[in-house]
């Protein structure tokens, strides 16, 4: 069987996962006592402590530094890589590694279409065993949202492992009366659900996702 095989330490995109995580740099990692609820990802840095650690990071990367205006709730930030570089390994790494330094577990991948979906799932399939190695089989979990299949987002909820939904702009539009609406046995509206895990989201490809209902 061909397995293909990943470099964990290609020095660009260790670079790149660091940018990332170091935007929350003094961010304390506390254990989880939910049970049976909604388990939120927590942050109580101060906007000043972001400010500074978001400064350092422009720094090292010659780029323009932010000021506090830049900085409003929820936190959105844009990174770049060139073409070819592995951006998406890069940001499946980067959520492990969120997870790992701050306990971070509520984590949404939006794509702009499902060509783009198939092929993040496929990575996280490939890369199963190479991150397992990385971070001494870390338990997670990953799964396309689907509209016909809801227990998936109260499991995303509840869940004290980390979870990885993955979702395309159309499903979320389409589907914006069904995540909007209360259903059996979920006990609440999808969208709360996913809203009161204070998820991180990452844009895959933003500048794809133009349009008022997205």
């Amino acid at each position: 069987m061909l397995r293909l095989k990943f470099d964990s330490k290609l020095d660009f995109q260790i670079n790149a996962i660091n940018s990332v995580v170091d935007i929350f740099k003094g961010q304390i990692k506390k254990p989880s006592n939910y049970t049976f609820q909604i388990i939120p990802n927590f942050l109580d840095l101060p906007k000043e402590k972001i400010l500074e650690n978001l400064q350092e990071i422009q720094k090292r990367n010659g780029l323009t530094l932010s000021n506090i205006d830049y900085l409003s709730e929820p936190y959105n930030f844009t990174i770049e890589m060139e073409t070819g570089t592995g951006k998406t390994y890069v940001y499946l790494r980067t959520i492990l590694e969120l997870n790992q330094r701050y306990g971070w577990t509520k984590f949404i991948i939006v794509v702009p279409s499902v060509a783009i979906k198939e092929g993040v799932l496929k990575t996280l399939d490939i890369t199963k065993e190479h991150f397992k190695q990385i971070y001494d089989n870390l338990p997670y979990t990953y799964f396309a949202y689907k509209s016909d299949n809801l227990v998936r987002v109260r499991m995303f909820g509840q869940d004290l492992n980390l979870q990885i939904m993955v979702i395309t702009r159309d499903a979320f539009n389409k589907d914006v009366n069904i995540i909007h609406n209360v259903h059996d046995k979920m006990g609440d509206k999808p969208i709360e659900i996913i809203k009161n895990t204070k998820p991180i989201v990452i844009l895959d490809e933003p500048q794809k996702m133009s349009g008022e209902a997205t």
